[in-house]
């Protein structure tokens, strides 16, 4: 006769055998040396090998975001909105926005970096189908399997190493139930070890729900969408006094710290991080200064260091394109730079009237 009794009711030999294999433990005694220390692609916002989540409403500028770090890391800039980024190969999975919305993001953000982005060679693009856009799909018992393009994404990925995958949206690469716990686990494991096999760290771009919208949080549908990430961050709709004002929040991070705010205003070109206080990065006045003295030279308007008329710092402050950066944050961009060989003075004109001048050193 079959022993039908229950697993709890049956010898322990019985229930061992039918629970298989014993667990493979590790002890702290094998561990040799101190840990490893916490790896970033973005600085303290995106860890490497693993999944973010990047929420923002239509409009609010996380598109735009995205585009700045896949340039940032593809063209080893060193700096995304404020912080390190590692480089390395990019891609970038549009199923939203067709190529020339992307490839003028492109253009305009290179423009303010002044880079060609032309020679970005490591940013990759693609653009699918748009009823073909799935990562997954539900069969009729709600099991989650990976689609023919999950297959192909994969098989990039394993051959050209990116360090960097951004896939717009959520909404368009999962074909299954957003509220459903079961399918939305499933799904983040299956890219979550796709991150973890090729040390790729993935950003999915996300539109939040009524409730994430108004506390700010930016989670949409089940709660596992958060639970099962390691990092989000929340872009925030334009201030109503100021539309080139953003922030851009760090709701959620295992590996370090929640709440990091940074606010961000449109220049023109792109998002810059404000800077009208002395504690904005140097990069990005160091950057804008470069630009403004472009645009002056193209428009045969040259500028000087001296502390006189037509000086750099004070002609500069009174750019629009300046993001609200002071005559004394220019002044000190100027020295660091003229420090670094970046711009040099030069002089020009008829031997009895010699004017200096600031221009690019020549590279």
């Amino acid at each position: 006769m079959l022993d039908r009794a229950p697993p709890h009711r049956r010898p322990l030999r019985d229930v061992m055998h039918v629970a298989g294999p014993s667990l493979a433990t590790i002890s702290p005694a094998s561990w040799i040396g101190p840990a490893p220390p916490v790896r970033w692609l973005a600085e303290s916002r995106i860890p490497p090998s693993d999944i973010t989540i990047l929420a923002g409403n239509g409009g609010s500028g996380k598109t735009e975001l995205a585009v700045q770090l896949l340039i940032a890391v593809a063209a080893g800039l060193g700096d995304w909105i404020g912080c390190s980024v590692e480089d390395g190969p990019a891609l970038f999975l549009s199923c939203e926005e067709p190529e020339h919305n992307i490839r003028a993001r492109v253009e305009r953000i290179c423009k303010h970096h002044c880079v060609d982005p032309r020679t970005i060679k490591r940013l990759h693009l693609f653009f699918p189908d748009l009823d073909g856009t799935a990562l997954a799909t539900a069969d009729r018992a709600g099991k989650i399997a990976p689609s023919s393009l999950f297959h192909r994404l994969g098989e990039w990925i394993a051959r050209h190493h990116p360090r960097l995958v951004v896939i717009d949206s959520v909404a368009a690469i999962f074909d299954g139930d957003a509220i459903a716990r079961r399918q939305v686990r499933a799904f983040l494991a299956m890219l979550r070890r796709l991150a973890l096999a090729n040390d790729v760290a993935f950003v999915l771009l996300d539109h939040p729900s009524v409730r994430g919208m108004a506390d700010g949080t930016g989670t949409a549908n089940s709660v596992d969408w958060r639970n099962s990430v390691r990092s989000m961050l929340h872009v925030s709709d334009p201030l109503r006094s100021d539309r080139d004002m953003r922030t851009l929040v760090t709701t959620k991070a295992n590996y370090g710290r929640t709440g990091e705010k940074v606010t961000l205003r449109w220049n023109g070109l792109t998002f810059v991080v404000s800077t009208t206080s002395d504690t904005a990065p140097r990069a990005d006045v160091d950057e804008i200064f470069l630009r403004l003295l472009d645009k002056r030279i193209a428009q045969g308007r040259h500028v000087h260091a001296k502390n006189a008329k037509g000086s750099a710092p004070s002609e500069f402050e009174l750019d629009p394109e300046a993001a609200g950066v002071k005559a004394e944050g220019f002044r000190n961009a100027m020295e660091r730079l003229l420090s670094a060989g970046k711009i040099v003075v030069v002089e020009a004109g008829p031997a009895s009237r010699r004017r200096q001048y600031l221009a690019r050193a020549a590279e």
